[in-house]
């Protein structure tokens, strides 16, 4: 069994559902948690071997993921009649990594959602069909976010491309982004953990020819070479590609009180697995708020508070093609 699950082998069915959840959304596919075992709970730990450092100068991305595999797992545990709960370690272990605690529960977690949705659940990253997302769908997901503590904000799509372009361009003139970024690209069925992690060409939905491409341009011998003549701009402009045709950005807005991007990382999934049900797809990217830039234009026009900040920004649309035909994104072996 993989060293993410270890001293799991004696709970065969928390073991397996530990492996479902390991489907949830997470940055990069870096698949950054890992869990054991102690006494009768399961102890959530950050792997800082596989947690994004340039590409999530915060740490939001991380403790987003860590919030989605959490609401991941309670799903499953609940869809196979297991009672977990969860209890966030208070402001993390320093020391242990420890993000906090799941055990057993008599009552169990109560969700609308399954191991199927969790199984099923995609992000689309290729072309898009025309249509925006119904208004009631849209109002029950304002409505989840509230009572989870948070707001949703929106813009339609063809007002987004500016702002991803300018986040793309800043992303994408930073070297140390690129290095990451080329890091976590399996552009290649040859590269040897093509099936284990990172964004493969499958899950970018890249042609022969855009996977040839990109592998090429990201390389460090070519970006060093290229990023003084305009390399960073044609790299955002393909990127942008994300918000061409119609359909709806969303943000989610948070308190600042306290950190809040573990619960959002939960609400995150509860909302994309029902925007799914609907046959609505999302395409999650963190650059418009990691931007300092486009986070101030964007905090300017969604009239975002002093006490309060952007969390997510994803695209959420119909795809042009059945993402469910494709197959799921990699998870290391044992997952």
């Amino acid at each position: 069994m993989d060293a993410r699950f270890s001293g799991l082998s004696a709970d065969d069915d928390l073991s397996a559902l530990v492996s479902e959840a390991a489907r949830a959304a997470n940055a990069h596919n870096t698949q950054p948690w890992g869990v054991d075992c102690q006494g009768d709970e399961l102890v959530l730990r950050r792997d800082r071997t596989r947690t994004l450092g340039a590409s999530d100068p915060r740490g939001r991305d991380t403790m987003l993921s860590f919030g989605a595999f959490v609401e991941s797992l309670l799903i499953c545990a609940a869809s196979a009649g297991v009672g977990l709960r969860f209890e966030a370690s208070a402001g993390g272990d320093a020391e242990t990594d420890e993000v906090g605690r799941f055990s057993r529960h008599p009552e169990g977690y109560q969700t609308t959602f399954s191991s199927a949705d969790v199984r099923g659940r995609r992000v689309w990253r290729g072309r898009w069909r025309d249509g925006a997302p119904p208004p009631d769908v849209l109002t029950a997901a304002a409505a989840e976010a509230e009572r989870a503590g948070f707001r949703l904000v929106s813009m339609p799509t063809r007002d987004a491309r500016p702002f991803l372009i300018r986040a793309n361009r800043w992303f994408f003139g930073d070297a140390a982004i690129v290095a990451e970024l080329h890091r976590w690209t399996r552009l290649s069925p040859r590269h040897p953990d093509y099936g284990e992690d990172g964004l493969n060409d499958a899950m970018l939905v890249l042609s022969k020819v855009e996977r040839a491409g990109l592998r090429t341009l990201i390389s460090p011998r070519v970006f060093r070479a290229l990023r003084g003549v305009g390399l960073p701009g044609l790299l955002a402009r393909m990127s942008a590609s994300a918000t061409q045709g119609s359909g709806t950005v969303l943000g989610v807005v948070s308190p600042t009180e306290a950190p809040q991007e573990l619960a959002a990382g939960r609400l995150l999934t509860r909302l994309w697995l029902g925007f799914q049900r609907h046959g609505l797809y999302v395409h999650p990217q963190s650059a418009p708020l990691d931007c300092p830039e486009t986070r101030a234009m964007l905090e300017e026009r969604w009239q975002i508070a002093r006490d309060e900040q952007l969390v997510a920004w994803f695209r959420l649309g119909i795809p042009a093609s059945d993402p469910a035909a494709r197959v799921a994104s990699p998870r290391r072996s044992g997952g």
